[in-house]
């Protein structure tokens, strides 16, 4: 850097020297030209030299994930799937316009198949804001739960992803048999604002880092198939 400033240095006190003592207009205008290429030039090779540094300085890796670590997760008014006093609690952090959470739907209905009277999920609403219209989902979603139909809104919409829109909510909101009005007054109401805004500042704090993040009796979960669950359902039944 500081073989850098002594270069433009020298060359700017050369150039005001040859202006200084230029008696000939044509000529000076020459050298100001001159005096700003050569200016130009310094200013894209210290450019060019601050992106060379940069790109070869060691990149910060993020904190490796503590899947020992046991996380204190409220239910809260969350909504709740399986049995309602089953020893394993699986808490799904999950977004309705992700197409990773909307995969593992499938093998999520299987392990409650599979532990039917074990495991109880919770859906904790986690909308990312490059998704425009996941935190729409999770009203309707939750509009739809004051009628007693969340997981119905819930499949339906993780069903088709990747085509909402408001008038989908409300054709959803028709085929699961919901009162119209309600459903769009509940909708169009900022009721759910702050539950979702709730359960997006706790899954920052249990350490969610993108969907959809799971947690079994606490602990994060590091695989999604069927067999990862399977595993840590019966090693937790044991204890």
């Amino acid at each position: 850097m500081k073989a850098r400033r002594s270069m433009i240095v020298i060359a700017l006190l050369v150039i005001t020297g040859l202006l200084a003592g230029c008696a000939n207009d044509k000529r000076l205008s020459e050298l100001e030209n001159t005096q700003k290429d050569i200016l130009t030039k310094l200013s894209a090779i210290q450019e060019n030299q601050e992106k060379i540094l940069k790109f070869f300085q060691p990149k910060k890796r993020p904190p490796q994930e503590d899947f020992s670590k046991v996380h204190d997760i409220p239910l809260g008014d969350s909504p709740v799937r399986g049995g309602m006093s089953a020893p394993v609690t699986i808490v799904e952090f999950s977004d309705f316009q992700c197409p990773y959470c909307a995969r593992l739907q499938p093998t999520l209905k299987q392990v409650l198949d599979a532990y039917p009277k074990e495991v109880r999920l919770v859906y904790k609403q986690f909308p990312l804001s490059f998704h425009p219209q996941a935190r729409n989902a999770s009203k309707a979603a939750l509009a739809a739960g004051e009628q007693g139909k969340f997981w119905e809104m819930h499949d339906i919409v993780f069903a088709n992803h990747n085509k909402l829109s408001e008038e989908k909510f409300k054709e959803f909101a028709a085929k699961i048999g919901l009162n119209a009005a309600k459903f769009d007054a509940d909708y169009k109401s900022n009721k759910y604002d702050k539950q979702i805004q709730d359960e997006i500042t706790l899954g920052n704090t249990v350490g969610v880092r993108g969907t959809p993040s799971l947690y079994l009796n606490g602990k994060k979960m590091a695989g999604r198939s069927l067999n990862d669950f399977k595993t840590a359902i019966d090693s937790a039944l044991k204890k």
